[in-house]
């Protein structure tokens, strides 16, 4: 379907806001890559700290900033990435994530073992301190498959990191580009590739998401949350996603918007979304005994 040259550039794009904190080691993980035939294009969202003089400090000719003005919105930024980029493959890296130092390279050879794949996505695990997995994107942390991955997102099976992410840039210009309209564009973005061509899957733990209480998906949850349903719905009406998997797709994300609900103590929103999750398993006793959980923990308050 696809070739590849031997050493295809890659075209790296981090969006940045006050990223002074993590950007530096980000991008020291970058320039550790034992794949170096990359470019690096970091767009600046506006901001009011020194990022863009710790960007400069670093002395590397494949290296660019691009100070775009505040934008606030992650599709339109990385899009400004894109337009930008002249690599053959494409991959993005969060201002305070870290990679593997192989993760390119098993990437790219991964694409030129399978022509047939559209992209790659790799393991990972989440982190508070750099070495100390919190918990695994996946259970399995080797080997290697390539098919058609789109039911699987639904199915909680396939988690959907930009950061885990390596695609041909004729994928991207067939299936589109990131939703500018959307605070949480990334996850949309690879569902929409997995719709349109097959992934190679490397299961090995490649990326490395640093948990801390200022990242965007910490503050925006429930935003984050809203998106999800919304995805789910987009593909259920247009009859990609078969009823049976759309349900059950519903069921798992508005357990969890509750669970989040009770953990913010926010107990009658948490609730409300119990039942929702109860309108699409009508015979799951689940909402129930979540629903009764926030009951009883009200009154104990």
């Amino acid at each position: 379907m696809f070739s590849l040259n031997t050493f295809p550039k890659v075209s790296i794009i981090i969006s940045t806001y006050n990223g002074i904190r993590y950007i530096g080691e980000t991008i020291e993980s970058v320039r550790s890559q034992t794949y170096t035939n990359w470019e690096l294009i970091i767009i600046d969202d506006g901001s009011n700290d020194n990022t863009c003089e710790v960007i400069t400090s670093i002395k590397d000719e494949r290296i660019h900033l691009c100070k775009a003005g505040r934008i606030g919105i992650n599709g339109r930024i990385k899009n400004i990435g894109l337009s930008k980029s002249s690599g053959e493959l494409i991959a993005f890296i969060d201002h305070d994530d870290l990679w593997a130092p192989a993760k390119l390279e098993k990437q790219v050879a991964a694409l030129e073992q399978f022509p047939e794949a559209g992209f790659c996505l790799t393991g990972g695990y989440n982190f508070k301190d750099a070495g100390q997995p919190v918990n695994y994107f996946y259970k399995q942390n080797k080997g290697i498959s390539v098919d058609h991955i789109f039911l699987s997102f639904f199915r909680s099976e396939i988690s959907a990191w930009t950061q885990a992410l390596l695609v041909r840039r004729e994928c991207i210009e067939k299936a589109g580009a990131f939703n500018e309209n959307s605070l949480f564009a990334d996850p949309e973005f690879i569902v929409n590739l997995s719709s349109h061509f097959k992934a190679v899957m490397l299961y090995e733990p490649l990326v490395y998401h640093r948990l801390h209480d200022n990242s965007y998906s910490t503050i925006k949850w429930v935003q984050c949350h809203n998106q999800g349903l919304d995805i789910i719905r987009k593909y259920k009406n247009n009859r990609l996603l078969p009823i049976s998997v759309a349900r059950d797709a519903l069921f798992r994300s508005h357990i969890n918007f509750g669970e989040k609900y009770l953990f913010h103590k926010e107990r009658r929103k948490a609730i409300l979304h119990f039942y929702e999750a109860w309108k699409n398993k009508p015979l799951s006793i689940v909402p129930f005994k979540k629903t009764a959980k926030a009951i009883l923990y009200t009154f104990k308050k």
